[in-house]
């Protein structure tokens, strides 16, 4: 017998956020766009998570 999956929740809490800008040079820029292409996530998702 199977048992069904469970259904997950996902709980988020909205943190208050602010823009900012950085200089990157371009070659850490380019790297950060490789990882973040084979994880499938944006660049600036891998950002949020390599700072948070």
């Amino acid at each position: 017998m199977n048992k069904p999956k469970e259904e997950l929740e996902l709980h988020l809490q909205p943190h208050a956020a602010e823009t900012v800008s950085i200089r990157i040079p371009t070659d850490t820029l380019e790297s950060l766009k490789k990882v973040a292409n084979s994880k499938d996530i944006s660049p600036e998702a891998l950002l949020k998570f390599y700072i948070g």
